[in-house]
């Protein structure tokens, strides 16, 4: 077994493009942040190979979060390690439950930390779209709906524990990239749905979000329903991940034609 970490999101992807291929719905983080990292984003990228040097697993780690891909279960501690020697200061891992947990004892017994669930996440892929009958209309953002959409991207933060602060230049980038869309109401934005560029044939839907004093009008749903049917008429399909502890959201997305694919696990690893 050998292990590979290359900051070439480029090489990366030339080089396990036939492993994603084999199922790009369950690597669409991965790949995503593969095509943003190509455009600029620092992160590792990490390749098991077995002794003939064929690819068997993959991950990735961005600011200390890492992220499993298909990976044997025997490779985790070897990874782990390899993540340690690159002078790589994990703060947490996300992969579906049992990988999750392999990593973050492996992480622990190696540096004397403790880790702990954060929360747990649903990969939803869609089915047959269900557009909702909704006061209002959808449109693509435009440059001067920066404030109005860094606004609601960092509330969505806040409420979802991942504060962030975006940057006029990042977010105008994704207006002008055609990824951010709002519904409007009465002339008045009330709800935000962005979306990645497809990748592999798939494109990921999120950050989703209405203001709380705006919710139960079915903004969300109508807006997601639309963004995932552009994704369709591109010809590519349309995923999302959910909170699995928002009962709510995990209902709105199954009204509107998405489908629950496979679970995954957040831990936080404490030093």
């Amino acid at each position: 077994m050998r292990i590979d970490i290359t900051s070439d999101a480029a090489r990366f992807m030339d080089d396990v493009e036939p492993f994603l291929r084999r199922d790009p719905l369950r690597h669409t983080v991965i790949a995503t942040v593969a095509i943003n990292a190509i455009n600029g984003r620092s992160t590792q990228f990490l390749c098991v190979r077995d002794n003939a040097g064929q690819v068997v697993g993959i991950a990735q780690c961005t600011d200390g979060a890492a992220y499993l891909g298909e990976i044997p279960a025997y490779s985790i501690p070897a990874v782990v390690d390899a993540f340690a020697a690159h002078a790589i200061a994990l703060r947490s891992v996300e992969a579906p439950e049992s990988d999750a947990v392999a990593f973050a004892a492996r992480w622990s017994e190696a540096t004397g930390g403790t880790y702990r669930n954060r929360y747990s996440a649903r990969l939803f892929r869609l089915d047959t779209v269900q557009v909702p009958d909704v006061a209002g209309s959808p449109r693509q953002a435009v440059v001067d709906d920066v404030a109005v959409c860094i606004a609601m991207i960092e509330a969505f933060g806040v409420e979802a524990d991942v504060p962030q602060r975006l940057n006029e230049a990042v977010v105008r980038n994704r207006i002008e990239a055609a990824t951010t869309w709002l519904w409007e109401h009465d002339g008045t934005p009330v709800s935000l749905v962005a979306r990645q560029t497809a990748v592999l044939g798939w494109a990921r839907i999120g950050p989703v979000y209405t203001p709380p004093r705006l919710r139960g009008n079915g903004f969300a749903s109508a807006l997601t329903a639309t963004v995932a049917s552009r994704i369709r008429a591109e010809g590519a399909d349309a995923c999302l991940f959910t909170d699995l502890a928002n009962p709510t959201s995990n209902k709105i997305y199954q009204r509107i034609g998405f489908e629950p694919v496979r679970d995954f696990a957040h831990y936080t690893l404490i030093a």
